[in-house]
């Protein structure tokens, strides 16, 4: 009797157990079929691979130099009595800028040429007389002496005058200055800078040893200090040698100077290219990822459902510039690759695509 008391009680039991498990087993199976259907996904921006042609440059400091340009000197000491120097305007080539009191010279220049007419007219004479034995050659050598000793001190004195009435070498704009009339100058003092008027200027730089050399009418960029405007010159010749301490070769280009308003003894940044040029890929730079292996990005590959499947590439990256990685190997071009929200993806995973550029 006890016995099938305790049968009918544990089969009581079971009952109970198993309709409880069937009932938890109820409850859950829809929470685990919806865990099932989702897979985590992330929005990102994205952008198609660039084929471009890429050529791999360096920046080197480069001197903008005027074509004529130069600080004015007297060679000789004297007093100014005339000035012609508007500072900041233009003068013309052969138009006197200033005078230096030369009234001294002018008056020995007037007893010069009383004397070497004197001496041509003895000359005259004396050839006519030797002609007819009347005086010896002596006499003659000596008259054509004094004629020559009478030219050479006319010529001097016109020379002594010339150097104290300087004129301009050259079209040019007057730099700043102090100058009075009547102000004495010293030999060789410091007049005034005259700057050419070109329609061009020069870029000057050197480049190392073990760079590529570059050729005549190479195009190279110019890029200005503070404003950061980019020029295109052309080279226009280099130095024959290296330099013997530095190593490095000097070159010369040419730009316009006056539609740019560039000032000369300007420093700049020239931009030269240091290999040849080749097909690469270009992406932007927040595209990469990175860890100790390398770089990488991720290659968003087109799913039927309309979203894609981020798969992590690796790529080899040979420069960085203006936010953008020159890529040589591991891409190909019109790929579709991740750009902003990259660093949020991992291989294989489901991605929707919020803005495509290229």
């Amino acid at each position: 009797m006890k016995l099938m008391q305790w049968l009918i009680t544990l089969v009581m039991l079971s009952a109970v157990v198993f309709g409880l498990f069937s009932y938890k087993q109820a409850l859950t199976a829809p929470a685990d079929a919806d865990t099932e259907q989702f897979e985590p996904a992330a929005t990102v921006d994205a952008e198609k691979v660039q084929q471009i042609n890429f050529q791999r440059t360096s920046k080197v400091h480069g001197e903008l130099v005027a074509i004529a340009t130069l600080q004015l000197r007297n060679q000789l000491s004297g007093t100014i009595t005339y000035l012609n120097l508007p500072f900041g305007q233009q003068v013309e080539k052969g138009q006197l800028l200033i005078e230096l009191d030369h009234s001294n010279e002018k008056a020995q220049l007037i007893a010069a040429k009383a004397r070497l007419t004197l001496a041509q007219q003895t000359v005259q004479r004396y050839r006519k007389l030797e002609q007819g034995n009347e005086i010896s050659q002596e006499l003659l050598d000596k008259a054509i002496s004094e004629l020559a000793i009478a030219k050479s001190e006319v010529a001097l004195l016109e020379a002594t005058i010339a150097k104290k009435v300087i004129k301009a070498p050259f079209t040019a704009t007057v730099g700043l200055h102090k100058l009075v009339v009547g102000q004495y100058l010293d030999s060789n003092s410091d007049i005034v800078t005259l700057l050419g008027d070109d329609q061009n200027i020069w870029v000057e730089f050197s480049l190392p040893q073990t760079f590529s050399p570059l050729k005549l009418d190479q195009a190279i960029q110019i890029h200005t200090l503070g404003t950061g405007q980019q020029f295109t010159a052309k080279i226009i010749a280099s130095e024959p040698v290296f330099n013997k301490q530095s190593r490095q070769l000097g070159y010369r280009a040419k730009l316009p100077r006056q539609a740019l308003n560039l000032k000369p003894q300007s420093l700049v940044n020239v931009e030269v290219p240091v290999s040849a040029a080749s097909s690469q890929f270009s992406v932007a730079d927040i595209a990469l990822t990175h860890d100790q292996f390398g770089d990488y990005v991720f290659v968003l590959e087109p799913q039927d459902d309309g979203s894609y499947r981020a798969r992590r590439t690796k790529v080899q990256v040979i420069e960085r510039q203006n936010a953008q990685a020159i890529i040589t190997s591991g891409i190909e071009a019109q790929q579709i690759i991740a750009t902003q929200g990259a660093f949020k993806l991992r291989d294989g995973m489901k991605v929707f695509i919020k803005q495509l550029q290229g």
